[in-house]
């Protein structure tokens, strides 16, 4: 006979179309998630999956459970929550990676809160600039800025969001007032590594690439912020990131609308398999309400 984690292993493997893949996602090495997908299909008496040597494919047979076995994990985890809404307070961990930015003016604010309303749950925070994949790096969700990419993450927008070229006044005021991305080029700048190769839009709203002189590189969003308003020179930030500094007065927005595709909404994001993680689904709600 098979178990719950047989099915949700078979979901995982299905929905990443490999074993190694589909493993990572339920935390099991991929000889026990092998394991798990033989005995269901022997249970069964049905080949569940076309096998190649580059992926797994659901033959018509597995695709029909798949449909409706996902969906019945969805109820039953459902089923779980409901039945523990008002039961025992939530323990154990709860981990997630964010950009240092987003932690510190959004997050941290209204942790206190937070932490009052669930004593007993701990928060791991990865705060990186760099891309994080979840399953590689153990973490349970994540907030992430910009244009997601194809994959299969479950992503909750939480607020638009754009990015600018802004500087400090008293930067301005020594090295002037760039009016175009163009003027821009010429001046000193403060980056992320990755962030020295620019795009913007010309005059007639088409792509067109620059390297800027990145005089200073730094590692961390945070510290961007800060030596872009010490004056250090200009740079590429979020608007929600400086929105502060932007209202004060500390920093200026320069050569509005260079940036090609500024657009960066901030998305809540987690693995399939997160939907039946009360944790996860409770501190999605708690992060979605940090942007409200």
């Amino acid at each position: 006979m098979y178990s719950i984690d047989d099915l949700k292993t078979f979901v995982a493997i299905a929905e990443a179309e490999g074993v190694t893949a589909g493993a990572r996602r339920v935390g099991i090495s991929p000889a026990t998630a092998s394991h798990r997908l033989g005995k269901l299909e022997a249970a069964l008496q049905l080949t569940l999956f076309h096998r190649n040597s580059r992926a797994l494919k659901l033959s018509d047979e597995g695709q029909i459970f798949f449909e409706r076995t996902e969906a019945i994990l969805a109820d039953l985890a459902q089923a779980e929550r409901d039945a523990g809404s008002g039961g025992a307070e939530l323990r154990g961990f709860v981990r997630a990676t964010m950009s240092p930015w987003v932690l510190s003016r959004f997050i941290l604010p209204r942790l206190p809160e937070f932490q009052r309303a669930h004593p007993h749950l701990r928060i791991e925070f990865l705060a990186v600039d760099r891309f994080v994949s979840l399953s590689a790096e153990g973490q349970d969700c994540g907030v992430r800025v910009g244009t997601l990419s194809d994959s299969a993450l479950v992503a909750r927008k939480l607020c638009e969001n754009d990015r600018i070229i802004c500087a400090a006044p008293g930067f301005l005021s020594r090295h002037g007032t760039p009016t175009t991305w163009q003027d821009a080029l010429d001046l000193p700048w403060i980056c992320l590594p990755w962030q020295t190769r620019l795009s913007f839009a010309d005059a007639k709203g088409k792509r067109q690439d620059a390297t800027v002189q990145a005089r200073v590189l730094v590692s961390n969003s945070d510290t961007l912020t800060e030596a872009v308003t010490q004056g250090v020179g200009l740079s590429i930030k979020s608007r929600l990131a400086v929105q502060a500094e932007l209202n004060s007065g500390a920093l200026v927005e320069v050569a509005p609308g260079s940036l090609w595709q500024a657009e960066a909404p901030i998305w809540f994001v987690y693995p399939p398999e997160g939907r039946a993680a009360s944790k996860t689904e409770l501190f999605g709600r708690f992060v979605s309400g940090c942007f409200n």
